[in-house]
């Protein structure tokens, strides 16, 4: 993925597909909210592309992970996880604390190669914190 400002942001594979999951459980929401949410949701470090939102949220749809809720508001389509949904985005929270373990390890490596040593032990820190 790449940010706003050009560089590239690590994100496990899914990841824009469960943060709409998380988004719609909360409330019913449009393409245009989870395009707002998701850079409040990354401070700002990730801000996905329309094109991305929109095509997941037909496919979610097709997939019976999200219901379409009728709104009355004329060209506004606003979505919520479905059953199916919600199930899938418990069951991405038990792998993603697998994949959380390795992702610290490797911001542990990035902090070792910018010379940041107090980082790098707080990393390692943390990195202990982690059940896998």
């Amino acid at each position: 993925m790449t940010s706003k400002n050009g560089m590239d942001v690590f994100a496990p594979k899914g990841l824009l597909k469960m943060l709409i999951l998380k988004i719609t459980s909360q409330r019913p929401t449009t393409g245009v909210e989870i395009m707002q949410e998701v850079p409040r949701i990354t401070d700002h470090a990730w801000s996905p592309s329309p094109g991305s939102v929109y095509y997941l949220l037909g496919e979610m749809e097709q997939a019976g992970l999200l219901i379409h809720v009728p709104t009355g508001e004329s060209g506004i389509k606003r979505y919520v996880s479905s059953e199916k949904g919600k199930l899938s985005l418990d069951n991405f929270k038990l792998d993603a604390g697998k994949s959380l373990h390795k992702q610290i390890v490797m911001l542990r490596v990035l902090s070792d190669l910018t010379g940041n040593d107090s980082l790098s032990k707080a990393i390692s820190h943390l990195a202990g914190k982690v059940t896998v």
